[in-house]
């Protein structure tokens, strides 16, 4: 495979967290596209005053810069041979309508991490733009918990997962962009035999919506001081542990079904939410014995707290905007419910999570 210039899309936490990573792995072209408002102006502005973004992961620090950032895809796209796309499940069909235009015909494109449907948002608009040798794949997550500390110039990665999955169109691409993509993120990238996979493994739709309706159920117009916002991860009481089970098991019920509809369907990685935990985080977990002890001494999720929106400088709320929900139900929850329809699985606790 190669790939002599990669494109990431948007400048967020993980675009952040990535370009220190692959300039560390990668000795050709980087470029960053970032279309919204005036952020490319003022990414490039403070790139210059500062010189490069500098990640620190534990006592070890990386460093890197893009070559060129733009909010014009015309000026970052075209000799792209790789696009990664580190965005919100909402942006990627947005962002992809913005750059297919002017992406080369065997382009290699990856939404970190692929919601559910971004295979057919992906390939309806390849096709619509004569793209249609371009190869697509998705990551079941995000490999780090990371936040910007400082725009274009610092960024904390918290943790990182012990292994990712990965599912590609064409399928039989999906070793070979997992061999590369395993050293260009310095992780370990392993292969799922379809993308119905990647809907069905997101953890993502589980802890984020779950850990949202246990924390602010029936508090949703509390206002906290800045010292008394809940922890998110490590917030998990024994009963949102217990509402985060029965989700887990609602889904791999839904799994269960699925092989039993058709035996050809592999769905082998689909875990339960305890077994995922303890595979991704390993090393990081220091008490392993329940679901809750998983998240509460998980060290890559220490100190970061649940999603708040200004109120002044001392008072918050609870930001029900935030990705946890924008992107978790509406690409993930809802998705997995209706296949749930169409298997006649019910998901009683599912239900009242979305509602």
């Amino acid at each position: 495979m190669e790939v002599k210039t990669i494109t990431i899309c948007g400048g967020g936490n993980a675009a952040h967290a990535m370009i220190p990573i692959i300039r560390s792995n990668f000795s050709g072209k980087l470029n960053l596209f970032i279309p919204f408002g005036d952020e490319a102006v003022r990414f490039n502005k403070l790139i210059e005053e500062k010189r490069f973004i500098t990640a620190t992961i534990g006592e070890k620090k990386l460093y890197g810069r893009p070559d060129e950032a733009s909010k014009f895809a015309k000026d970052v796209c075209r000799e792209a041979d790789l696009i990664l796309m580190p965005l919100p499940a909402f942006a990627h069909e947005s962002t992809l309508l913005q750059i297919a235009p002017f992406l080369k015909e065997e382009v290699i494109i990856g939404a970190i991490p692929a919601r559910s449907g971004f295979e057919y948002a992906a390939l309806k608009i390849l096709k619509d733009s004569k793209k249609e040798k371009a190869i697509i794949f998705g990551m079941q997550t995000l490999p780090w918990a990371c936040r910007i500390k400082e725009y274009a110039s610092k960024v904390d990665i918290l943790g990182k997962k012990r292994s990712i999955g990965i599912a590609a169109f064409p399928h039989k691409t999906t070793s070979e962009l997992a061999l590369f993509l395993t050293h260009l993120l310095d992780l370990k990238i392993e292969t799922l035999p379809n993308m119905l996979t990647l809907s069905l493994a997101n953890v993502g739709q589980i802890i984020h919506p779950g850990i949202m309706y246990g924390l602010f159920k029936g508090k949703e117009r509390a206002i906290y001081q800045k010292e008394t916002i809940p922890l998110f991860y490590q917030g998990v009481t024994k009963e949102i542990s217990e509402t985060l089970k029965m989700m887990s098991d609602e889904i791999l019920a839904l799994t269960k079904e699925i092989k039993n509809i058709d035996k050809s369907i592999n769905l082998n990685h689909v875990l339960s939410l305890k077994d995922w935990l303890l595979y991704s985080y390993k090393d990081s977990i220091e008490d392993k014995s329940t679901l809750q002890s998983c998240f509460v001494t998980n060290r890559a999720y220490q100190g970061l707290r649940a999603p708040m929106k200004k109120i002044n400088d001392d008072h918050f709320l609870p930001d029900f905007q935030a990705r946890y929900l924008t992107e978790d139900v509406p690409y993930g929850l809802v998705v997995t419910k209706a296949i749930a329809q169409l298997a006649k699985v019910d998901m009683p606790v599912i239900d009242e999570v979305i509602l």
